[in-house]
């Protein structure tokens, strides 16, 4: 009685013991929507859904998962912070946190991202301000972990609030935010998104007509480098190989490519003449090397070539029609391996057909788009609009 295990049950349990392997490390390629439920108090949730591999969307067990905090629902839905923001969910680097804006009750919740892409609520904050609409997570800043929350005060029930941005601590451990005492910065009109840098020492502030770049101080506050002007800034990416901005300015289809220094202050390089209608969201690869651009006015994607020496001057190489429908793109977020493009597109009466997530196929050559999957309907009540992208590979 001195075979093997093995030897005793025969090859057959070798495709056994390798699919146990296998499953064992089965990766969760996850995406995250957040419900932004507001006319029914506490059930503003996020709704996650993993992919297949091949672009297939299918909803992680228990989804949505509420953030016990209420949405901003707004009678005139073009009006609501969907078409007006980004990053109202973002993930931290590990992939093991999840934050998400609750409009209406002026807070933020924290959640844990489980190995199998579901959420656990964790705790919730206030957001120091009305009208929460973008996260700005920092692990790196001088700091340490910080987050600069954007309350944009133009949540319809909500009356008296200034606009501002407000700084806290994070533990990436616990998900407690710990607000910074006296970080907290007014501005004349509603803010839309707080983009940290690459390097983590500054946020960039889009409000109105004026850009603003702060510093991250090591206490957490929030330190004034200087502001540009323009005209309606809306929406911003930075790029993660070179010190630069692409800011929307929708009014008049054009965005600035912006520089700045080592210090922060932001410059001015060129605008760009976009081919589409009203440019407000842009996201980067992560090789800095091709920028996307949503247009909702026209419901179209348009990427740039942003490499190399293009970072100053991007190079036109698609312009892409989303698939039939009403619904106007806004977040777009690149999946964790780069083979996929979620657009979130809303309603902007915020009833039927309704909302709808748009998965598009990235080339691994050039970065182009095609569209093949039919949109995903986010289901949501006739009204609701939902709001914000995070990814994440478990």
């Amino acid at each position: 009685m001195t075979k093997s295990v093995l030897a005793q049950f025969g090859p057959a349990i070798v495709p056994t013991i390798l699919f146990f392997t296998t499953a064992i490390f089965a990766q969760v390629n996850a995406v995250y929507i957040e419900s932004n439920v507001g006319q029914v108090p506490g059930k503003n949730s996020v709704f996650a859904l993993k992919n297949d591999g091949e672009g297939n969307l299918t909803p992680i067990k228990g989804s949505p998962f509420l953030t016990g905090g209420t949405g901003v629902f707004e009678m005139n839905s073009v009006f609501a912070p969907g078409f007006s923001a980004d990053q109202e969910i973002v993930v931290s680097a590990a992939g093991t946190l999840l934050f998400a804006v609750n409009g209406d009750s002026d807070t933020i919740t924290s959640f844990a991202i489980n190995s199998d892409g579901s959420l656990t609520n964790l705790a919730t904050a206030t957001s120091n301000g009305q009208d929460p609409v973008s996260i700005g997570l920092d692990e790196i800043s001088p700091a340490g972990p910080q987050m600069t929350v954007v309350n944009q005060a133009n949540d319809p029930k909500q009356t008296g609030g200034v606009p501002n941005a407000t700084s806290f601590t994070v533990d990436l451990t616990t998900g407690i935010l710990t607000p910074v005492a006296n970080s907290t910065v007014t501005f004349p009109t509603g803010p839309s998104q707080a983009l940290v840098s690459p390097s983590g020492k500054f946020v960039f502030i889009p409000a109105g007509s004026t850009l603003y770049s702060y510093s991250v101080g090591a206490g957490g506050l929030l330190i004034l480098n200087n502001t540009q002007s323009g005209g309606g800034f809306n929406g911003e990416a930075a790029n993660p190989k070179q010190r630069a901005l692409y800011v929307g300015i929708a009014a008049v289809n054009q965005f600035a490519v912006d520089t700045y220094n080592m210090l922060g202050d932001v410059a001015l390089s060129r605008t760009v003449v976009d081919p589409g209608s009203l440019p407000c969201w842009f996201t980067i690869d992560s090789a800095g090397t091709h920028l996307y651009v949503v247009e909702s006015g026209t419901r179209t994607l348009t990427l740039y070539n942003i490499g190399g020496a293009n970072f100053l001057n991007p190079q036109q190489v698609q312009h892409l029609t989303l698939s039939a429908g009403t619904d106007e793109p806004t977040n777009l977020k690149l999946d964790p391996t780069g083979q996929f493009l979620y657009v979130l597109g809303l309603q902007p009466n915020g009833q039927t057909p309704g909302n709808f997530l748009h998965v598009l196929k990235v080339s691994s050559t050039d970065g182009t788009l095609t569209e093949t999957q039919t949109p995903i309907k986010i289901p949501v009540h006739n009204g609701e609009v939902p709001m914000g992208l995070a990814v994440v590979m478990k």
